[in-house]
């Protein structure tokens, strides 16, 4: 099971540098300095997305949510030792995986509003989800 939590995780966290890439714009007649600066000014628009709140409410709803699943896994087969047991384990597995796809979905969020705003202001974004 362990190995499979990390290969889980790993997975998912590789899946998030995906969304790290820089736009794919088309620079024909596209003055370098100008597409540079509004760039930075899209990218600090975009951090306004909170990662951290995402990953905190994800967790508490995955930590929840694995609780109940494991204790009623556990108890299925222990009773009620195993149904806290599974609630513990089921919660810390929820919570982490929680956090982690919060996490995801926000800089997803995060790349998605970038691309936007360099959209918005004239640039054809390529890689834009309309």
């Amino acid at each position: 099971m362990n190995k499979l939590l990390i290969a889980t995780t790993l997975a998912t966290l590789l899946s998030a540098c995906a969304y790290q890439q820089k736009p794919i714009v088309d620079m024909t007649n596209v003055d370098q300095a100008q597409y540079d600066q509004d760039f930075a000014y899209c990218q600090s628009y975009a951090e306004n997305v909170d990662k951290a709140e995402s990953a905190k409410v994800e967790a508490q709803n995955g930590a929840a949510a694995g609780a109940v699943i494991g204790a009623i896994a556990g108890g299925l087969e222990e009773g009620i030792a195993g149904a806290a047991v599974g609630a513990v384990a089921g919660g810390a597995v929820g919570g982490g995986a929680g956090a982690i796809g919060g996490a995801t979905d926000a800089t997803k969020v995060q790349a998605k509003v970038l691309r936007r705003c360099l959209d918005n202001r004239g640039y054809v974004v390529y890689d834009l989800d309309k």
